[in-house]
């Protein structure tokens, strides 16, 4: 009897206990903490009139949270309290996040902590960076105690073996193009994301890329055929070499993976960059047979063609790599802005730069989905120079010229393009070997 109402009391001593363990904050929650502050004590904070990143990063931080802990954060900006303890989001007018501030290059993210607070930064958008990278490290799971340093660190973002691969190609942009931030005054435009500079120029890796196809200097259709197939061929060939055969393209063989596809434009999809990499045709203009290929293309591989948007949204963009990323093969995706090339054969300066703006806010919205998905590879660049444009930013020519053009890419393995001249055959070749498929090309 004596030991039954022991071991009664025992039970209800060990009930209380939890409990009151509970009540306390104790239990799964106790070694729920950052620098020894429980979680559930921080606010998520970003600094007032910061770009649309910076929030997009607050509330990836705050969602993570919730997944991985059960514990919902408040998202608040920084001027509409005062709070004890903080995860500084981006520039804030706060002690520890202003400390951050010009420590920062290219795509590189920083962490700062003081007794009760905790503060990332990123330049443009590489917050998501930092926010993805925060989460990784800090955030393990649902009961944890983390330590942000104390000292100021800087890292890289975090890059896994590719998986997705986005090429971007800015249709006649050539190297004096991207420079057009230092003429134009960013500050008069509409800009959410708040862009004073091409963010090619952000990535790690940049080199040089030449464009001459086998008539000389290229047209759009020999060297969307060059960079989809790695085949020189005829100006004037869509998807075929010289001898008038079908090449393979890199949608093609993506879809031949499992991969899933996307050929996005702002050009119409019979345009010869959109062409190049979902057609066959002996003539860039025979809309026939680009459309007729098009449709065996889609039918065989479920690619998606979106083209023909002048001023793609960023919801559209969010959609399509939402599709493509419920993909466990990966994707490969080619999205091209089209009227760079149309503007510069006019020599329309102010015309122009509104492309290059408008491709510039494509390329931050890729980024942002590179940085919280590291698993993928951005490439950025294009198929020829229009114009003869100068770095006094005056054109010398309505037409297309041999120019060597840009290349900007990040993730793993891409240094293979740095500080070199290569031509832009080897871009599909160097996709394709890293999906193991090393004769890919000509």
């Amino acid at each position: 009897m004596k030991k039954t109402i022991f071991r009664i009391g025992t039970f209800v001593l060990a009930v209380v206990l939890l409990a009151g363990c509970v009540l306390c904050g104790c239990g799964q929650k106790k070694g729920t903490t950052i620098n020894g502050i429980p979680l559930q004590e921080f606010t998520i904070i970003y600094g007032e009139d910061q770009p649309d990143y910076v929030l997009r990063a607050a509330n990836y931080i705050q969602s993570q949270v919730l997944e991985r802990t059960g514990i919902e954060l408040t998202v608040a900006e920084a001027s509409s309290g005062t709070f004890d303890h903080v995860i500084a989001v981006g520039e804030c007018p706060h002690a520890t996040a202003q400390a951050l501030d010009a420590r920062l290059e290219g795509v590189q993210i920083g962490f700062l902590a003081d007794e009760n607070h905790v503060a990332m930064d990123g330049n443009y958008f590489a917050i998501a960076a930092a926010a993805y990278y925060f989460v990784e490290t800090y955030i393990p799971g649902k009961a944890f105690s983390s330590e942000v340093p104390k000292e100021l660190k800087i890292y890289d973002p975090i890059t896994e073996k590719p998986k997705n691969y986005i090429l971007l190609i800015g249709d006649g942009m050539g190297q004096n193009h991207t420079r057009i931030f230092e003429k134009m005054d960013v500050t008069a435009e509409d800009v959410s994301d708040g862009e004073d500079l091409f963010y090619g120029y952000l990535l790690p890796n940049q080199g040089l890329i030449t464009t001459n196809s086998l008539s000389g200097t290229t047209d759009s259709a020999a060297a969307a055929t060059a960079l989809a197939s790695g085949y020189k061929t005829h100006n004037g060939f869509v998807g075929l070499d010289s001898t008038w055969q079908p090449v393979q393209s890199l949608t093609e063989l993506a879809g031949s993976l499992s991969m899933a596809t996307a050929v996005m434009s702002t050009e119409s999809r019979k345009g010869a960059t959109p062409a190049g990499f979902s057609a066959h045709a002996k003539d860039r203009g025979d809309d026939e047979a680009i459309a007729q290929t098009q449709v065996e293309l889609t039918s065989t591989y479920g690619t998606l063609i979106q083209c023909g948007t002048y001023n793609v949204s960023d919801k559209e963009l969010d959609q399509v790599l939402q599709l493509l990323g419920d993909n466990k093969k990966g994707f490969f995706l080619m999205y091209e802005e089209a009227h760079i090339d149309k503007f510069s054969h006019s020599n329309d300066l102010d015309g122009m730069w509104q492309r290059v703006l408008n491709f510039n806010q494509a390329i931050g919205r890729f980024m942002e989905y590179a940085f919280y998905n590291p698993d993928t590879m951005v490439l950025i660049t294009a198929d020829h120079e229009t114009g003869g444009l100068s770095s006094d930013f005056v054109y010398h020519s309505d037409g297309h010229t041999p120019a060597e053009v840009q290349i900007f890419a990040y993730g793993k393995g891409t240094d293979h393009f740095h500080n070199c001249i290569r031509d832009n055959t080897e871009i599909p070749k160097f996709i394709a070997a890293c999906w193991g498929v090393e004769d890919f090309g000509q």
